[in-house]
């Protein structure tokens, strides 16, 4: 297969600069098999390309987004907001209708790469972590109740913006109740696919004290809302029946308000360059979120990790029932079920249970699989912007 694969931003796993949105393209790309030629299609930005991933292509090209204040300007009248104009040149769209051309299949990734969905020739998948109308309802939720207008008008307009992508192009997001809610709001098939973990061996020896961790992008406002919770709530309630336990709040570029948290029995960790290490050297991992769309990557990374997780039924959303995975519905449960896992013994089984986590091998066969499906449809045969009969 001759794949373009476009994304928003460099795939990396950087962190400082890496998100959801930037890793899930380097898994693929590092897990995709040998027979699949690829050619990427990315912007330039803050983290670079991995030299892992430059090696894997058969063809890289990195493009000059538009500038912020430029893109800003246009954005007063546009319809995504200021990274589609960022990345929405005219060196884009017809480096995109030119690769394509040359290619069996084109795979899009990020909500505000979308676009170029309209350019580009051939059988066409599109995938966003979160699609854009669904997150932006969310950020009407938690927004002060002055700006939900503001709020509301722009989720109006970022759904309108997505009604107009390609009737031929298959669209692709992580969480399933994320891919019925666009299904029906687009009035056609979404699929979802969700993300994978890496295996990690769990270390058999506890930490010297008991130790919570709280892992995700600290700049992310339903994160820093989960961190307060974890600090201001659930740990003086633990402290009560646990006084030596420590808590780790971990992620990239935290936010002054989650620096703000630390204290004797609290430690933030900026940008940590691999979780793992977090999980391996904690007890419990807990999420006490409140907010949140799609799947958490963070409570499948610690299972995979082997590491016991507390979640909410907001942070376990779509999780697959896994030993290690308990779900708190309540403060008082969710304090009792953190305080058991720091002073009762470690699970005998850990080890084994995580084989039940989804890997990216698995991820990423499920990829090629819509990509194949794309290709045998015949949608290449039709005008562009044409619906299959």
């Amino acid at each position: 297969m001759r794949l373009l694969y476009i994304t928003e931003s460099a795939p990396n796993r950087d962190p400082v600069f890496g998100d959801g949105s930037s890793m899930i393209p380097y898994e693929i790309l590092r897990n995709l098999p040998a027979d699949v030629d690829v050619t990427l299609m990315t912007y330039s930005g803050p983290a670079g390309l991995p030299d892992e991933v430059r090696s894997r292509c058969a063809a890289v090209h990195v493009l000059m987004p538009r500038s912020r204040k430029a893109a800003l300007v246009r954005s007063l009248a546009g319809l995504n907001g200021v990274g589609k104009h960022e990345r929405a040149t005219a060196e884009a769209c017809s480096t995109a209708a030119r690769l394509s051309a040359l290619s069996d299949a084109t795979l899009i990734h990020g909500p505000h790469a979308l676009f170029l969905a309209r350019h580009v020739q051939g059988p066409v998948v599109l995938q966003t972590v979160d699609p854009w109308s669904i997150r932006s309802g969310m950020d009407t939720v938690i927004a002060p109740r002055f700006l939900r207008p503001a709020y509301r008008a722009r989720e109006r307009q970022v759904l309108r913006a997505e009604r107009r992508l390609p009737a031929r192009a298959r669209l692709l997001t992580v969480g399933a109740q994320d891919a019925r809610a666009w299904a029906e709001r687009l009035a056609r098939p979404v699929r979802s696919i969700p993300n994978g973990a890496e295996l990690a061996v769990r270390p058999e020896s506890r930490p010297a004290v008991p130790v919570v961790c709280f892992v995700g992008s600290l700049n992310y406002g339903p994160n820093i809302d989960s961190a307060k919770v974890l600090v201001g709530k659930i740990a003086p309630l633990v402290w009560e029946r646990v006084p030596d336990a420590r808590f780790v709040l971990a992620g990239r570029r935290p936010e002054p308000e989650v620096l703000a948290l630390a204290g004797p029995r609290v430690e933030v960790l900026a940008n940590v360059p691999s979780v793992v290490g977090v999980f391996q050297s904690a007890d419990v991992a807990a999420f006490p979120d409140e907010h949140g769309v799609g799947i958490r990557n963070s409570v499948r990374e610690a299972l995979a990790a082997g590491l016991p997780v507390v979640a909410t039924p907001v942070a376990a959303r779509e999780q697959d029932p896994h030993p290690l995975l308990t779900v708190a519905p309540d403060t008082v449960s969710f304090v009792n079920h953190v305080v058991n896992r720091l002073t009762g013994p470690r699970p005998q089984d850990a080890a084994r249970d995580t084989v039940a986590v989804r890997t990216w091998q698995v991820v990423t066969q499920e990829y090629l699989a819509e990509l194949r499906s794309a290709i045998q449809s015949g949608s290449a045969d039709l005008p562009l912007g044409s619906s299959p009969a």
